[in-house]
């Protein structure tokens, strides 16, 4: 399996996921399109690869400029589009705005992996083990987690790094904190807009409970003990920042000490262009 994803890493697919996607939506399309671009756009431009885990087939962005640097920035995105009503499951979660890679094309770090979700830039349901349950009750599943810890593990296998910093957007932001409580070589977690807890978040907007999904609070006593920054946006009502400070309150640790709120901030603008300035606050290792 590694050596399958060596073959694509080396051979990075900056026109051949589009190739492969002609005969699909035209959103699709579209949506890969735009983030392709959004990787050409960072500086140096970053790679585009496929990661084949046991379960999922992921897409991502790389970027390996300092090869005995043992660092390593790695951005999660968010889970995409979910739904298309409030009651009707879309067939591809795809984001329309990848705000992950977004914040990774503009950041300065010279090591970086963008990591997709399963299921997206894949063709959603036609992806390999694919079921719209993915990317709504079961978006933060043990194979879910599974997947992109596995593809952490190629890439950290194939380049090195030692000393991971994790950044998760919206929903990837609770997969940064499932990983960072599992993996040893985590040594912060930084979340952008991000889910913490999503109990508490179905419970505050009354939907239905993640059921299939793994929640972070199962790696409480881990998390206590890492550097972390939760940049949060006032006006963000997808993911209300009044919900961050309660979960630094469940872990007990206090919430003024590891939450920056933006007063101007909603779901998804500005994080991308304040990242540059936001980056330096970011949670680093004493």
């Amino acid at each position: 399996m590694k050596s399958r994803w060596m073959v694509a890493l080396l051979l990075p697919m900056l026109g051949g996921l589009l190739a492969g996607c002609a005969s699909g939506p035209a959103l699709l399309q579209s949506n890969a399109a735009r983030a392709d671009a959004a990787a050409r756009s960072a500086n140096p431009p970053l790679v585009k690869t496929r990661f084949e885990t046991r379960q999922f087939d992921l897409i991502g962005y790389y970027r390996q400029s300092a090869p005995n640097d043992p660092r390593l920035a790695i951005f999660i995105e968010g889970d995409g589009v979910a739904y298309i009503t409030r009651t009707q499951r879309a067939v591809d979660p795809t984001p329309e705005k990848p705000v992950a890679l977004d914040l990774a094309a503009r950041d300065a770090a010279p090591n970086l992996l963008y990591l997709a979700r399963p299921c997206q830039y894949v063709g959603g349901r036609n992806g390999r083990n694919c079921d719209s349950a993915y990317w709504t009750t079961h978006r933060y599943a043990p194979e879910v987690v599974a997947a992109l810890d596995e593809a952490i593990s190629q890439y950290v296998g194939h380049f090195g790094g030692r000393r991971l910093a994790l950044y998760g957007y919206s929903g990837g932001a609770l997969l940064a904190l499932l990983l960072a409580g599992q993996r040893g070589d985590v040594e912060s977690v930084t979340t952008i807009a991000g889910v913490l807890d999503h109990q508490a978040w179905t419970s505050h907007f009354g939907d239905t409970p993640l059921y299939g999904s793994r929640n972070s609070l199962e790696v409480a006593e881990r998390l206590r003990r890492l550097p972390q920054r939760h940049f949060t946006g006032l006006r963000d009502d997808q993911v209300p920042a009044a919900l961050a400070p309660a979960f630094m309150r469940r872990l007990g640790l206090p919430p003024e000490k590891f939450i920056t709120q933006l007063p101007r901030a909603d779901h998804e603008c500005c994080w991308a262009e304040l990242w540059p300035q936001l980056a330096l606050q970011a949670a680093v290792t004493p």
